[in-house]
Formats: structure tokens, C-alpha cells, sequence
């Protein structure tokens, strides 16, 4: 199906928000619980009343179509209102981390260049742009703003792991996609519970707790804070989630947690944010089987579009493309390689928003042309995608091309390891080699872990891809959306 077509049978004149409250009511969802926030519960009436509130709200303060509005916002309900208004009045939700340092928080609100910044403490800038959360309670509604698919509706940061964050806008029309592309394995209904450990900042967290359980029925668990493990095993057993979504650091840390036997009552599981480790995948596949499914998107496309499936799933793989998008592997040269060989991902169809450095700067898409992603992968006859990592995380070690994914699966193969992180590091004589450093469980010995690790790399792996040292850390460094952060391992390699 073209985008075209897409974009014609969500209609021309009806924003997101008008879509999704029509959509309630003729559904007869308006009295279900939409949304568990701590010990409250609201409806899907609640939404769009909360919405109508905050709209409102910010047409008192004089915003309206393309104003842009920065929500500095711990997940909740206000968190919601305030991002549904912003769409409802035709300006653009930037959300942000809300427990980003000072300092990065003010870069973020620079770069987005709001006319108003909703928040519950002040992050710095004009007073006259801050508005508190209470604000948006007051009374009165404001009506749906036109808008066609293609009007901007809100906008996301990158993580910023290769360089400084850009914004990535999403239009009004790109949520109805994701909805048909992973909403089509995901298949929610009004009987499913959902939570997310990805955070509305993030663009696979607001996708998982804000459009996919809006289009399709579902109730919604919201924690105000980052859930650890303890909490997100208690929400589960608690409100009797059926779908959880979470990236593999964090599945990582349920495996290994007294109570995990918990993730058995789940119907799906999803994850997604970078390469799953084959180890963990196999732990997780003991307890969940093939309700296990792994997924790729990124913020530029908005959310996912390449996914296993229950019945159509290949373990170690991301999955298969799911429609309307398109996908192909190539060399260096840009040609399409065949089933099999190793190359660069790249990703076409509606929804791909390039990033651009200034809230100001004019909305990018790729509309009909390729998308690099940026990942190494091999697809096989059947069209199962395996990825292999960040083209830009390849270690040179002996003049070899070297994942690190490789090295690190390996590594996390031995029971007493919980997280491996490998990067090349050069020595003192100049020769370049791997340099592990890895995270062990409570009570192991490093000296006898440190020798079975490098004694089993050599028997396993070929040389280049074998570290020549291990160093055990409390912690490896990650982004705040779980992604490990490469540039910082090589800094502590010394590399």
C-alpha cells in the first residue's frame, strides 16, 4: 500500500486527537479504564476531557497551530493531557526527560526552541514560557484544530549517542501507521494491560503507552518514576499486565531476579532499543517461549517496523518488514546484496522523519527515498533480518572488521556474567586488541571468571575477535533509554 493511499484513508481534515476520541466513542470505550496511575484509575473519557482542559489552557496563553510546546514531564496522567492538548490545538508536543541533568535539560529546550515549556519545576528560560501542570486542569475546552495527515504533531529527540541530539517531527497521519504496521503483531485489545519501561520521551515508549493502547482499547499502567525491577514485576503481578515492552539491559536484569517466574502470566513481550544478546534470549525463551518477540525501529521512523511474530518468528532475528515498509541490505557501494551477506541496513516508507538541529529548522522526511539506519545486518531467503550492530560500533583489531555483539554474546554465556560490553584498545607496544568489561553476578570470583571467560574466547572465537583482558565493573554506562553507550566504553578502554 503507498503512502499516499495511507494518507487518504486517514482522511484530510481530522486531527490525531479528534480521530482517537471519535474512535472511543464509537467503540464504546469512553467508561473503560484507560490509564492505572498509581492508586488512580482514568477512563478513556478522563483522556479527552483531560485534553480538551489543556487545550484550552494553552489557547489562553496564546498558542495554537505550530507552536511549539516542550513537556518536561515524568510519565502520568498530566503527562498525557498536556501531549494529546498540544495535538488538539494543532501545535507541536516536544517531550523530554524529565531526570535529565540541569544542563542537558536547558540544551534540549534550546535546541527545540518552544514558545512554552510545561514543567513541574523550573528548568531555566523566560518565566513567561513556563506553565505549570495545574494550569492545564483549569476549566473550559478548546476545540480540534484542522489538520491533515501531514501537519506536524510532535517531535522527538535522538538519543544522541553518535552525536548531538536531533529533533525528529512526527506528523498527525504517522501514528495511524505504526498502528497498522506493529499494531498488527502486538494485536492489543480492550482486554489487554500494558506496560512500558520505556518512557513517553522516548519515541518506542510513547508509541507502547500513548498510540498503540489508544487505537486499539487497551489499559495502560504509567509509573511517575523509572521502574526498577522490584517495581516492574509488582505492576505486573498487581494489575495483571498481559503486554510488556522493554529493552534488552533491562530484560536482562528481570532474568536474573528472584521473582521472574512472574513473566510467565505475560501474553507478549516486547523488546527492542538494540541487539538482544543470544544468552538472554535464550534465559528469556525458558520462561516465555515464543511470546518472546523481538522488534527494531528507531526514533526517526517513529516506531517499529521490522518485528517476530507469534507463529512467524526466527530466533536471533529482529524479525521480518512489516507493511507498509520496505527494506534491503547493501555493500558499501549503495548495491542490494543477496540473502546471507552482510551489509547496511537501510529502511523505506510513510513515516520516517529525518533529524534536523533546530526546533525552527523546517520539518525533514525521506518520502520515497531509502533511510540509512546505521546497523550492520544480514538478511536471510525468508526474509528474517539478523543484526549484528552499529555499523559505527566495528572494532578494527588485526586490520579485521570485529561486532562487538559477537564477542559480547559469547562473554554472557557464562552463567556468572550478567552484562559484557568489548571495544579495542591499543597497548603500550601499539598492537590493538578487545578489551572486555563485564558485570557479575553477586558472590562470583573475578580471578576464576576473568580465566574461564578468556580461556573460553580462545577455544571459541577466532583471534581477533578474542580479548586479551577483562575488566569487571559495578555498572556498564547506558542512555537513559538503555542503549550502551560506546563511545564512553572506548574512553575507558583508553581506545
Amino acid at each position: 500500500m503507498s503512502e499516499c493511499t495511507l494518507r487518504e484513508e486517514q482522511g484530510t481534515t481530522a486531527n490525531l486527537v479528534e480521530r482517537l476520541e471519535e474512535l472511543a466513542r464509537d467503540r464504546g470505550w469512553l467508561d473503560r479504564p484507560a490509564y492505572h496511575v498509581d492508586d488512580e484509575t482514568y477512563r478513556f473519557a478522563d483522556v479527552y476531557e483531560g485534553a480538551g482542559r489543556a487545550a484550552a489552557a494553552y489557547t489562553a496563553r496564546g498558542l495554537g497551530p505550530g507552536s511549539r510546546i516542550v513537556l518536561v514531564l515524568p510519565d502520568g496522567i498530566d503527562a498525557v493531557w498536556a501531549f494529546l492538548g498540544a495535538l488538539r490545538i494543532g501545535a507541536v508536543a516536544v517531550p523530554v526527560n524529565s531526570t535529565m541533568h540541569p544542563d542537558e535539560l536547558r540544551r534540549a529546550i534550546v535546541i527545540a526552541e518552544p514558545d512554552a515549556v510545561v514543567c513541574e519545576e523550573d528548568p531555566g528560560g523566560p518565566p513567561a514560557h513556563l506553565i505549570a501542570p495545574e494550569e492545564l486542569r483549569a476549566g473550559g475546552v478548546a476545540p480540534h484544530a484542522p489538520a491533515t495527515p501531514d501537519t506536524p504533531a510532535y517531535a522527538v529527540f535522538t538519543s544522541g549517542t553518535t552525536g548531538d541530539p536531533k529533533l525528529c517531527f512526527h506528523t498527525h497521519g504517522d501514528p495511524g501507521v505504526y498502528e497498522r504496521a506493529i499494531g498488527s503483531v502486538v494485536d492489543i485489545t480492550p482486554d489487554d494491560v500494558t506496560f512500558s519501561v520505556s518512557r513517553m520521551y522516548f519515541a518506542y515508549g510513547l508509541g507502547n503507552s500513548v498510540f498503540l493502547p489508544l487505537h486499539r482499547g487497551a489499559t495502560t499502567v504509567l509509573s511517575r518514576a523509572r521502574a526498577s525491577e522490584d517495581d516492574a514485576l509488582r505492576i505486573i503481578k498487581e494489575r495483571g499486565v498481559t503486554v510488556f515492552y522493554g529493552q534488552p539491559s533491562f530484560y536482562a536484569r528481570l532474568s536474573r531476579h528472584p521473582d521472574h517466574a512472574l513473566l510467565s502470566g505475560l501474553r507478549l513481550a516486547l523488546v527492542a532499543g538494540e541487539v538482544l544478546p543470544a544468552p538472554l534470549e535464550a534465559r528469556l525463551r525458558q520462561v516465555l517461549g515464543e511470546r518472546l518477540l523481538n522488534i527494531f525501529g528507531t526514533t526517526e521512523i517513529g516506531h517499529a517496523l521490522v518485528a517476530n511474530a507469534i507463529g512467524h518468528r526466527r530466533d536471533h532475528t529482529i524479525g521480518r518488514i512489516l507493511p507498509p515498509y520496505r527494506m534491503r541490505i547493501v555493500d558499501e557501494a549503495g548495491a542490494e546484496v543477496p540473502p546471507g551477506v552482510p551489509g547496511a541496513l537501510e529502511v523505506a516508507g510513510p513515516s520516517i522523519a529525518l533529524g534536523v538541529a533546530r526546533g525552527s529548522d523546517p520539518p525533514s522526511r525521506a518520502g520515497d527515498s531509502w533511510y540509512a539506519t546505521g546497523d550492520a545486518a544480514t538478511v536471510d531467503e525468508d526474509g528474517y533480518v539478523r543484526l549484528h550492530g552499529r555499523l559505527d560500533d566495528v572494532e578494527i583489531v588485526g586490520g579485521q572488521n570485529v561486532h562487538p555483539a559477537e564477542t559480547e554474546d559469547h562473554l554472557m554465556r557464562h552463567p556468572d556474567v550478567r552484562e559484557a560490553a568489548v571495544c579495542s584498545a591499543r597497548r603500550g607496544n601499539g598492537v590493538t586488541a578487545l578489551r572486555a568489561f563485564v558485570v557479575l553476578d553477586d558472590g562470583a570470583s573475578p580471578e576464576r571468571v576473568r580465566a574461564e571467560l578468556l580461556a573460553g574466547a580462545r577455544a571459541a572465537l577466532t583471534w581477533y575477535k578474542v580479548p586479551e583482558d577483562v575488566v569487571f565493573v559495578a555498572e556498564l554506562p547506558r542512555t537513559p533509554t538503555g542503549k550502551l553507550r560506546r563511545r564512553v566504553i572506548r574512553a575507558m578502554a583508553g581506545g
